[in-house]
């Protein structure tokens, strides 16, 4: 990536950077309080225990057994699938809308006195494009499984200034699916490291772990990190995508669950960090959900996005928090996923909450700024006092 490239980059967004530079990051927690009545390091009051209920319990938690005693094979390989609706299972990034199911699938691979043979309950199967027919885990040898999602711990990251740029690694983390030990279940794409703004739509990465007596063979995971221009993951570690809808707006929210990243890039459109749905700053959000919905567009920056798309209006917020045009006018709320451009920021328009019919600062955009993509009202954005211009894609 050539250095003015970069330069271009880092000026999307950047103009609130002094805003948020040192102070915006919490106090290291602190150790838990002390329970009262109790000291640190003294001993738990004993409690009398109902061992019939414990050895009940300890069954339940325990995972379900797969496979047979008769099959005496190592298992040597773990992969996590995903099939929408009643398609193949896939091992290739899984896309769906809100209202459509995605189910993952353990595939799990065997050496069989020399022989490798793969073993998994999805009613077909398709590996590299190519149709593959498993055998049912009901015919693996014994195995237990637990499921895992991998997913960020961080809501914003940097890829720096001009002269320092590289791609910083997304700090990723195996979190476990309580009570998840079946052959297959549900994607639920919802975080629980960093704060839930999708409600069930966004993009997660998932692991299987498969344990066979002593031994554990685990699906690619958080080590599984792409080499070169990128921060994040290889495909080897399944990702599902969970959307509103198939519209601009709805595009926007695959990307929830994933980093604000300064000055986000890659080698191409193609291997760009958006488009693999590492994060994105907040111009390479909007192009990444244009993309989707069938424009060639390239990612840019902020100060590009008036060349592919059109003034609709624009103006200053006054005391009302409406926006108004230099004559006095109040600035027209055109309609959700009209783009809403700040100097060096920009959002899309999501809900007219305030002032029907005009744009105010109450009104609701979707856009990522030092944390993940968000609806947020524009008085909340930290660009409510800047001067914008509404515009569309062409």
């Amino acid at each position: 990536m050539s250095r003015a490239l970069v330069m271009v980059m880092l000026a999307a967004c950047g103009s609130a950077a002094a805003d948020h530079a040192g102070g915006d990051h919490p106090p290291a927690s602190s150790p838990p309080p002390t329970p009262s009545g109790s000291s640190a390091g003294s001993a738990a009051p004993s409690e009398v225990v109902d061992v019939t209920r414990a050895r009940a319990r300890a069954r339940s938690d325990s995972p379900a057994l797969l496979g047979t005693e008769a099959n005496g094979g190592t298992v040597v390989g773990a992969q996590v699938l995903a099939a929408v609706n009643d398609g193949p299972a896939t091992d290739a990034p899984a896309y769906a809308r809100s209202d459509q199911t995605v189910t993952l699938y353990a595939l799990v691979t065997v050496d069989v006195g020399g022989k490798q043979q793969r073993y998994s309950d999805a009613p077909a199967v398709k590996l590299g494009g190519k149709t593959v027919k498993p055998k049912p885990l009901s015919e693996a040898p014994r195995i237990s499984l637990a499921w895992n999602r991998v997913e960020s711990a961080v809501t914003n990251i940097s890829n720096g200034e001009p002269d320092t740029f590289h791609y910083e690694r997304i700090d990723y983390r195996t979190t476990a699916i309580a009570g998840a030990t079946a052959a297959s279940l549900a994607a639920d794409v919802r975080p629980t490291l960093i704060p839930d703004y999708g409600d069930g739509v966004g993009t997660m990465r998932f692991q299987v772990v498969v344990t066979q007596g002593a031994a554990t063979v685990a699906s690619p995971g958080p080590e599984t990190q792409r080499s070169g221009a990128s921060g994040g993951l290889t495909d080897a570690v399944l990702r599902v995508s969970i959307r509103k809808d198939d519209t601009f707006l709805g595009y926007l929210t695959e990307m929830i669950n994933q980093p604000y990243i300064w000055a986000s890039a890659g080698r191409s459109d193609v291997t760009h960090q958006s488009e693999r749905l590492e994060g994105s700053d907040c111009a390479d959000l909007m192009i990444y959900a244009q993309r989707r919905t069938g424009a060639k567009l390239a990612y840019t920056w902020t100060g590009a996005l008036p060349q592919v798309t059109k003034r609709l209006g624009g103006g200053a917020r006054g005391d009302d928090g409406i926006y108004r045009d230099a004559g006095g006018n109040p600035v027209a709320f055109t309609r959700p996923g009209d783009l809403v451009l700040f100097p060096r920021h920009v959002g899309a328009l999501v809900e007219d909450r305030g002032t029907v019919g005009v744009l105010d600062d109450q009104d609701v955009m979707f856009h990522t700024l030092f944390d993940a993509p968000k609806a947020q009202a524009i008085a909340d954005s930290g660009y409510a006092d800047k001067p914008v211009e509404v515009r569309r894609f062409k």
